[in-house]
């Protein structure tokens, strides 16, 4: 049985966001549906929450098919770079949200790291 990638992982983390904040800011997206999409979301509220929360979705998905290229490709020096700052904002993201899929990060960051290491 092949092991999954940690790009693999990271992609599902993505798409976890996603559905996570969909059901979350459900009310929020709501009210923004009933206006116009240009300039409603301000730099603080509910409505930034909700913004920042869904924009992260992506980015990770992105970044986890980015990885998944490395890993495929054995480029050590991307994957060991993406396993110390997964870690990185893992750990940090943990202490300042202790209930939060934060230490998802720290597990792929972690793997990343060891696999590069040994790599």
């Amino acid at each position: 049985m092949k092991r999954r990638s940690a790009g693999f992982w990271l992609q599902v983390v993505g798409i976890g966001h996603g559905a996570i904040g969909a059901v979350v800011y459900r009310d929020v997206f709501a009210d923004m549906a009933h206006g116009s999409l240009v300039n409603s979301v301000p730099g603080r509220g509910d409505r930034a929450a909700a913004f920042w929360f869904m924009a992260a979705a992506p980015a990770l998905w992105m970044g986890g098919r980015l990885l998944r290229s490395a890993e495929e490709h054995q480029d050590i020096p991307a994957q060991r770079a993406a396993g110390a700052v997964l870690t990185a904002v893992g750990v940090t993201g943990t202490a300042a949200m202790p209930k939060s899929g934060f230490p998802a990060l720290v597990g792929i960051g972690g793997l990343l790291l060891r696999r590069s290491l040994r790599g």
